[in-house]
């Protein structure tokens, strides 16, 4: 065997293991949360988690950031039924999660198509009137089996709320719509969300939406970090977001899942003690305006 033939069979050979090596998942460290069926966790801080400032003039708002890692696509819309994966959600305020999409979409977007979703709702519309961005993946495209990267920056201010979002370091263009996000006493939850139903649409599209017929449902797969920050931590264009995510001057809540999978609860590394709790897929009765607070809410749900 010539010296030649040797070694283009060892290229050949390194060309291959790198391609299997490449195409191997991810690893998935100890330390993560996994969704469950009808799980979610919460943390219930009313007014912490909508806008860091409180002041529509003034505010900073805020960058929520997580990585993620899917194990499975979610399935395409089946006639009315369109199933979300809750990974972030405040209700009345803004939401992150990933959905298929049924053949004949509003976008236009063919079967197959699966959407990363960030919708903002506004205190007058109710849910993504002008206020919902997305990125589409084309069928075989949607990221599998390995670590995502997701962040949503939102900001309230005189001339409406401020948008933007990344995903896997790419970012679209800041977004402006004139609504107001809406500002609730609603828990944030975090990889799933529990069903709610209402009796009237004063809720407006949320009620079939996001807690109604379909809801959002957990996702399938694993969340490391998640970080929220005071103010908007991006600019316009590429990020190079590190994978282990530090607690910086302006960090509200970070979130690293140090307990592993299945613990009790999961501390706020950031000290500022909003810790996260799991919640299981307990139904709650109707609640009958939107005026129910939200300590209604909690006192048949937690």
């Amino acid at each position: 065997m010539t010296f030649n033939t040797i070694l283009s069979m060892t290229l050949i050979a390194a060309i291959l293991a790198a391609k299997s090596a490449f195409a191997q998942p991810e690893e998935i460290p100890p330390d993560v949360f996994e969704a469950k069926p009808g799980g979610y966790l919460y943390a219930d801080y009313p007014g912490v988690f909508d806008d860091a400032e409180g002041d529509e003039a003034r505010g900073d708002g805020i960058t929520i950031e997580m990585w993620v890692y899917f194990t499975e696509i979610p399935p395409e819309r089946q006639s009315r039924h369109w199933e979300h994966w809750a990974l972030v959600a405040k209700p009345a305020s803004y939401f992150i999660s990933a959905a298929g999409r049924p053949l004949e979409d509003a976008s236009g977007d063919p079967e197959g198509h699966t959407k990363l979703i960030f919708a903002v709702e506004d205190t007058e519309e109710g849910c993504c009137s002008r206020g919902e961005g997305w990125m589409s993946y084309e069928p075989g495209e949607f990221p599998l089996k390995r670590w995502l990267h997701i962040a949503y920056q939102l900001v309230v201010k005189k001339d409406g709320t401020h948008r933007t979002q990344f995903l896997d370091r790419f970012g679209g263009g800041r977004r402006r719509f004139s609504g107001k996000m809406g500002r609730t006493e609603a828990p944030l939850f975090i990889g799933g969300a529990p069903t709610v139903t209402f009796e009237n649409d004063e809720w407006g599209t949320w009620n079939t939406d996001f807690f109604g017929n379909p809801i959002l449902e957990s996702m399938k797969g694993y969340i490391d970090d998640i970080r929220i920050t005071k103010g908007w931590r991006y600019g316009p264009g590429n990020i190079r977001p590190q994978r282990k995510f530090r607690v910086e001057e302006r960090t509200i809540a970070l979130w690293r899942f140090e307990e592993g999978p299945g613990a009790p609860f999961y501390r706020d590394s950031s000290r500022n003690g909003y810790t996260l709790f799991p919640g299981g897929s307990l139904p709650v009765q109707p609640l009958a305006t939107r005026a129910t607070t939200w300590g209604s809410l909690k006192r048949n749900t937690f």
